[in-house]
């Protein structure tokens, strides 16, 4: 092989490697899952021969269109909203709001200006969390409805607690914003109303999700 040209033989092979050990890995993990179930008295389910793709798709375009979908969307698309109209005008001391966000370490960070930073983690965390686990949430409800597996109650469960626990962090980070920004509090207040009103149906729809106890998270 001349110097300085790629052997390509040799690139195949470790990319064939990687590709090997990634699914060594996922047989793995679907091995320790299988048995985590089993040791909770469920089985996983298996994919059903009669499995009908575009029946699913139907199924989960049901679900992003219900109510709880639409409103988890919504408060998503309102936080990229409030953030792009406020950012570079709200101050955090003699800094805009956006240049804490941007360029600021968190060493250089005075405790209030720590505490901005903080809410907008977590507001932003969350943001995405909150959506990503309600469909989930509902699409495992549907599927325990319909196939009566506990393994799907479970996953729908336990989902529900992880999108109630976002909904709660992002209610208390907003109100730090409120607290720190009061001048913006009328643009704040209907992202507020979205979470509160998500959490009121979220506790009525997965009554057991707030009491679940998550196995190494909650104990």
């Amino acid at each position: 092989m001349e110097e300085g040209v790629p052997d390509i033989d040799s690139s195949n092979t470790e990319v064939a490697s990687s590709m090997d050990n990634l699914d060594e890995m996922f047989q793995l993990s679907m091995e320790l899952l299988k048995q985590a179930a089993k040791d909770l008295g469920m089985e996983m389910p298996e994919r059903d021969e009669d499995f009908n793709e575009e029946e699913e798709d139907k199924k989960d375009d049901l679900i992003f269109k219900g109510q709880i979908m639409r409103q988890a969307d919504k408060y998503s698309e309102l936080v990229d909203n409030w953030f792009i109209e406020f950012e570079s005008f709200l101050f955090v001391g003699s800094i805009s709001l956006k240049e804490l966000l941007d360029f600021r370490g968190e060493e250089e960070m005075s405790e209030m200006e720590k505490a901005v930073f903080n809410s907008y983690e977590i507001i932003r965390w969350h943001q995405f969390i909150i959506p990503s686990k309600l469909f989930r949430s509902l699409r495992s409800k549907a599927n325990t409805e319909e196939t009566g597996n506990e393994f799907y109650k479970h996953d729908s469960i336990a989902s529900g607690k992880v999108a109630l626990l976002s909904i709660d962090s992002s209610i208390e980070a907003w109100t730090c914003f409120m607290q720190k920004f009061p001048e913006t509090e009328d643009r704040m207040l209907p992202l507020l109303l979205i979470l509160s009103g998500l959490r009121t149906i979220v506790e009525k729809v997965f009554f057991e999700s707030r009491d679940f106890v998550r196995p190494g998270f909650d104990i």
